[in-house]
This record gives structure tokens, C-alpha cells and sequence, in this order.
């Protein structure tokens, strides 16, 4: 027996139809290069010493930020932890070595307190030439964080301007 009623199954074509998907956030790679008037031992030791480190990665002009504190264990293996007060917050980057070649390639993690579940690796290269070392940066930027990435190059763009001004002779 036939009806002229449709079933739920048939109405299915003119329901609303599903949310568009959103785009899959990927990890994304971000290179810099930059060149610094010292040799790759003084610049390298730039990205160890704390007191350097405070001087030119959270300078007041980079990151509007006060360094708190700078802990670092240097060493594949060991750990950092940078406390900073940016704009009345205090935000924490922290991370572990992965790789120390002295003064020719440093290698790390990078979380941040304000998306602790997001770690990226930073890779800085060292590569001296005439006395001039030229800084070559990879940041592969954790999946979550795709959508920022502009910010990221910015942020780090202006830590290795920054930190080329403290070699300018």
C-alpha cells in the first residue's frame, strides 16, 4: 500500500545543510636570516647568557614587556623558563634544548603560558663569515598556532633586529 506521505528519510534534501568544515590548522614553517656585525661565538653566546638574553629577545622595544626573571640550563636536555610582565600580565615562555653545537646551531622548544599546550621548535644557525655572522632562523610553528603566524615572524623578526643592534659598530 502506497501513501503520499514522505518518510524522514526523504526529507533529508531539504534540511539545512551541515556547517561548512573548517580548514585543517597545520604546522607551518617560518625562516629568517639576518646579519650581525660579530663573530658567530659572541652572537651565540647572545642567545645563552641571560643578561643578554633579557637585553635584546624581551627588550622594552620588541615586546613592550619587563623582564621578571631568565632561568637557563644550558646544555642538550636542559631547560629555560623567561618570566615576563607584557602590558601588566605575566606571560612565561619556556622549553627544552634539543640541540647545542657551539657557537654553529642551537635547537629548542617553545611554549608560551598563554597557549601552554602548543610547543614549537626553534632552530637558530650560526654561520660566520669575515667576522660577520649570518643568522639563519627556522620556527616550525605548532599546528594550533597557524593562525598567528604572521604575529610569530613579527615577534621574532624584531628579537633578531634587536639583537643585531647590539652589535653595531
Amino acid at each position: 500500500m502506497q501513501t503520499d506521505k514522505m518518510t524522514s528519510n526523504q526529507l533529508s534534501m531539504f534540511e539545512e545543510p551541515a556547517a561548512p568544515l573548517q580548514p585543517v590548522a597545520k604546522a607551518t614553517t617560518i625562516k629568517l636570516s639576518k646579519t650581525i656585525n660579530a663573530p658567530s661565538q659572541q652572537v651565540f653566546d647572545h642567545w645563552l647568557i641571560p643578561v643578554f638574553i633579557g637585553d635584546w629577545m624581551f627588550a622594552a622595544h620588541t615586546q613592550q614587556g619587563k623582564v621578571i626573571s631568565l632561568e637557563n640550563k644550558v646544555r642538550k636536555g636542559g631547560a629555560f623558563r623567561f618570566t615576563i610582565d607584557f602590558k601588566g600580565s605575566e606571560i612565561i615562555h619556556n622549553g627544552e634544548y634539543l640541540e647545542l653545537d657551539i657557537p654553529n646551531k642551537l635547537a629548542f622548544t617553545w611554549r608560551s603560558s598563554t597557549q601552554p599546550d602548543c610547543e614549537s621548535k626553534v632552530t637558530a644557525q650560526f654561520q660566520e663569515v669575515d667576522n660577520k655572522t649570518r643568522l639563519k632562523l627556522t620556527i616550525r610553528l605548532a599546528a594550533e598556532l597557524y593562525d598567528q603566524k604572521d604575529l610569530v615572524k613579527q615577534a621574532w623578526t624584531s628579537r633578531c633586529s634587536a639583537l643585531a643592534a647590539k652589535f653595531k659598530k
